[in-house]
Parts: structure tokens; sequence; C-alpha cells
């Protein structure tokens, strides 16, 4: 299993809108053939930006195309095109290549708990946040680097724990980090600013973020 994050900004202003259309996203059709599934989707919106997350299990050019051939998915995307800050145009095989190819984020850091680790909340509702870092303009290579080690249980130095897997993910200056957390959402939160909070990682970090 893969987890991939692709990113496109919209026109500022728009973000109502944009996240109207994005809350009515239709749950896709999963199991795609020819060993490829779409084991789980989830979409941010951050400011004026976009933010996608999938957990693909088989190739994924196969899992974009069976995307992209699904009507009502097809017209959710075009609904948010004039919202856009930069055009595209996904009838077009080769323009939707080349928009998936830019929007694709890279990933810095994928991590995923032990189960014997989990806290015993496990059995409830798992829930995906994500986290946007507000970098100064040129340090996202650096602070993806500061977080392409990062080991949450190592941090907290506890177990167990709440979170089920965290990954990073950074395109220029972007970078963003997905964590899934077993249990309530505010208490997740909670737990992974604690696991952060007071570390050397995070006083660096700290340091290439705007004020």
């Amino acid at each position: 299993v893969e987890r991939y994050a692709l990113t496109f900004p919209v026109r500022p202003g728009t973000e109502p809108e944009v996240q109207q259309i994005l809350s009515g996203y239709p749950r896709p059709q999963t199991e795609i053939g020819d060993g490829a599934r779409l084991l789980g989707t989830a979409v941010f919106l951050w400011g004026p930006r976009v933010v996608r997350m999938m957990d693909v299990e088989g190739p994924l050019p196969l899992v974009m195309r069976h995307l992209a051939m699904q009507p009502a998915i097809r017209a959710t995307e075009e609904a948010l095109n004039p919202l856009l800050a930069e055009p595209r145009d996904l009838s077009d095989p080769g323009a939707a290549a080349a928009f998936f190819q830019q929007a694709m984020m890279r990933r810095v850091m994928h991590w995923t708990a032990d189960p014997d680790l989990l806290a015993p909340t496990m059995g409830s509702p798992t829930h995906r946040m994500a986290v946007g870092f507000p970098l100064r303009p040129g340090t996202g290579d650096t602070a993806a680097g500061l977080l392409s080690a990062w080991n949450p249980m190592e941090v907290r130095g506890e177990a167990p724990t709440m979170l089920a897997s965290t990954s990073v993910f950074q395109q220029g200056d972007l970078l963003v980090m997905a964590a899934e957390c077993a249990g309530e959402a505010e208490d997740g939160r909670a737990h992974l600013a604690g696991g952060m909070a007071g570390t050397a990682t995070a006083a660096e970090l700290t340091e290439l973020c705007e004020p």
C-alpha cells in the first residue's frame, strides 16, 4: 500500500465555494481490477490550496485513469475548474498527465504504528487530519529534511499511541503532515502536538516558519 498526495491552488476568495464542492465529493469505486485498489482518499483545503491524499494498492496511473472515467467524479472536477488559479483540461490525456505530474507532491516520510502500540481507543473511529506548515520562502527542502527521519514513537518515548500513521509531503515550500488518529479528533490533535512540542525538531522547524 502506498500513500500519495497532490496539490493545486484555487483563486483567493473562492475557498467557501471550493469547500462546498469538495465536501460533496462522491465516494469512488474502490475495486479497480488488474491488481489495483483505492483503499482510501481524503481532501483538505488549506487557505487557497487543495491537498488530496490517496492510499493506493497497485499502479497509481491505473487508479488515476479509473477515477477520471467515473462520471460523478468528473462532474465534481469540472465544477472546480472555474475556481482554479491555473487552468487545466482533464478531458485531454496529455494535458491531464501534465497536470497530475505538476500537482504530485513528494513524500518525504511515512510511518505506521505497530498494532500492539495503538491505544485501546483503536476501536473508535479513526480520523485523518492534516497540518500545514507556514514556511518562509526557500525553506521547504530544509524543513522536509528535518521531518524525513521523524518517528513519533521515538519522540514521545512512550506507548500506547493514538497515532495509527503519519506521512509528510512536500512541494516547494508547501509542507504538509497527515496523521491518522484513533479516537476523537481533538484528542488526536493534542496527542500529535504533544509528540512534537519541545523537541529539537520542533525548535528547528519554528525557525523556518513565518512569525
